[in-house]
């Protein structure tokens, strides 16, 4: 109903005060007519008591002169009188007088002819209020007195009080409104604090934080899962920034190259041979974006869960001779010599496209970093859990300082040399990438000008039923 909370809180303790007043407002009113009907029953009941001399020195004494004096001597008005004298051993009403005829249907209660002395009995009727007490006992009759007034309920001060209930509880409702809403003004300044200082925050100013001081604990949580989510922000946003800024650099390169040998060949005409030459080169940086553009729509595209619906019965040996066989061409252009040097037949579970890829830049980067007329050994073991692939070059090797780093995405331990060598940066962190689906891991040993072992760590995973028939 209400968007805002602070609409929504006023409009709650309206409610909530509204039903307690209008409750406590019944609550003093019926307890004001409750005490006003008391002092009316203690003014019929002293009436009956001291009517008690009167009877023991009269006999059968007139009910309307006798109401006459007790309205003169009482002052209540209008007071209407009843007397019965009960003959018990007849069980019988031996002799009544009532002061008034006309209302006479005001004495029609029981009688409760076996009470004890002064016990006394009181009824409502209509408008008036009605009793009846056994005062006397004289031979074998009872005498009894009922007297009618009528109830105070309406007096002046029952309907002032009505009317002080009526106008007040408004007023203090308003009252308690006005104090409600400083209140709970006051309560969410803090969250007005979060707001202005959640404004403040853009693209270029992540780094700054939301304050938890002074900051109450129903939303301090809040506020700290919001911190916690502007470090994943900040974390995300670097990283998209760097890697936008990396993927430009690759790209632009490649293309300054096409322009210029474009360029170059249009200045003035050449030989055939000539063509061709710059032909080739445009081809190759042409390759090359192809190669960084495949690579960076596999890196976002990827889904893990579809990925791992389609893992099928794999051929672990198979894979790495087809991968050597594929890559061998490109380790002829350094005279780089690709030997495996143990082999064992196996069967995994995984998908055989991605795998192939993880070991072919796997072994693109061994040969990239290799120098030339060497050797790259490859030989596979197994454990009892999981097969051991080994793939060992001998090359530049990796420093301890870049070694950490050697899976984030553009990161490249020479730099110097990348570009001459076609590394994008991109190869291994695939190759983690590929690894982290199927769950596998990878360790890598290496030695400045020495050389790198990569070994990747496969485990024997139980086929499906449904794969094994």
């Amino acid at each position: 109903m209400f968007k805002s909370l602070r609409l929504k809180l006023l409009f709650y303790f309206f409610i909530i005060n509204f039903i307690v007043l209008f409750i406590y407002g019944g609550f003093l009113y019926n307890t004001a007519k409750k005490g006003v009907l008391n002092t009316t029953d203690a003014q019929l009941k002293m009436i009956s008591l001291d009517s008690i001399p009167d009877f023991k020195a009269t006999i059968y004494p007139d009910a309307k002169k006798f109401a006459d004096e007790l309205l003169q001597e009482f002052s209540i008005e209008p007071l209407f009188l009843k007397i019965i004298y009960y003959n018990k051993d007849k069980k019988i009403i031996e002799h009544e007088s009532i002061s008034s005829e006309k209302m006479s249907y005001l004495f029609d209660i029981p009688l409760n002819e076996i009470g004890h002395l002064s016990s006394i009995y009181y009824f409502n009727k209509d408008i008036y209020r009605v009793s009846s007490m056994l005062i006397f006992e004289k031979d074998d009759n009872k005498i009894f007195i009922q007297l009618a007034t009528i109830k105070e309920i309406d007096s002046p001060y029952i309907k002032q009080l009505l009317y002080s209930l009526l106008i007040a509880t408004p007023i203090i409702l308003i009252i308690f409104l006005f104090i409600a809403n400083m209140l709970i003004n006051r309560t969410l300044s803090p969250v007005k604090e979060v707001i202005e200082s959640v404004k403040s925050i853009s693209a270029k100013s992540l780094s700054n934080r939301v304050s938890i001081d002074n900051i109450p604990s129903e939303i301090k949580e809040l506020v700290t899962t919001f911190n916690h989510l502007l470090n994943n922000l900040e974390d995300s946003f670097a990283k998209i920034t760097s890697f936008s800024h990396d993927a430009s650099h690759e790209l632009k390169t490649p293309l300054t190259v096409i322009r210029g040998e474009i360029e170059v060949a249009l200045k003035q005409d050449r030989s055939m041979d000539e063509y061709k030459s710059i032909l080739r080169d445009i081809l190759e940086e042409s390759i090359s974006i192809e190669k960084i553009i495949n690579q960076l729509l596999f890196l976002s595209q990827k889904n893990t869960a579809e990925i791992k619906s389609n893992f099928l019965e794999v051929y672990l040996d198979e894979v790495v001779i087809d991968s050597v066989k594929w890559i061998d061409k490109f380790a002829k252009i350094k005279n780089i010599e690709i030997v495996i040097k143990k082999i064992i037949p196996s069967t995994i579970y995984a998908n055989e496209t991605l795998l192939k890829i993880a070991i072919n830049n796997i072994l693109k980067n061994a040969i990239t970093h290799s120098n030339n007329d060497t050797v790259i050994e490859i030989s596979m073991d197994e454990s009892e859990k999981e097969y051991l692939l080994s793939i060992k070059d001998n090359g530049q090797g990796i420093s301890d300082e870049d070694l950490p780093f050697i899976f984030e995405r553009f990161y490249r331990a020479d730099k110097a040399r990348s570009r001459k060598d076609s590394g994008f940066g991109l190869g291994l962190s695939i190759v983690k990438m590929i690894l982290d689906i199927h769950s596998y891991t990878i360790a890598i040993q290496s030695k400045k000008e020495v050389g790198t072992t990569v070994t990747l760590k496969i485990q024997k995973e139980a086929l499906p039923l449904s794969r094994n028939i």
